[in-house]
């Protein structure tokens, strides 16, 4: 089967499941219950990658919306963050949104190719969160 490209040399068939992946995977989230002394280190991780999706879905015109803002706000309601951590999350959703604004004011290949890596690790996070048992 042959794979259409995007206008800037990516396959499409990936960019339209990496999405949903990555869904799937924080929707594994809810079932976490995590004491927020204990809070992970991959969470503010996924919290700077899903600020980066935010800005580069985006800006690349893949009409998502708030979907990736609203992802964080899921995943913070699973994490349930003391305030001083929910601070610390939002500062590092909103420093990811502006260190990629900058970096990417246009859609270019490389700020297609940013999206896709940070897609990937979004998923990988997401998945050892959620596999780490934490608050089990």
């Amino acid at each position: 089967m042959e794979q259409g490209l995007s206008s800037i040399g990516t396959v499409k068939r990936k960019r339209r499941l990496l999405p949903l992946a990555l869904a799937a995977a924080l929707a594994l989230l809810p079932f976490l219950t995590v004491r927020a002394e204990a809070m992970p280190a991959g969470v503010a991780q996924l919290a700077e990658v899903l600020g980066g999706i935010h800005h580069l879905r985006a800006l690349c015109g893949t009409n998502e919306g708030q979907l990736w803002r609203n992802k964080m706000i899921e995943m913070m309601g699973a994490v349930r963050p003391s305030e001083r951590e929910r601070q610390a999350l939002i500062k590092h959703f909103n420093e990811a949104y502006y260190r990629y604004r900058n970096a990417y004011p246009n859609c270019t290949r490389t700020a297609a190719t940013q999206s896709d890596k940070l897609m990937q690790d979004g998923q990988r996070l997401s998945e050892e969160l959620a596999a780490s048992g934490l608050g089990r």
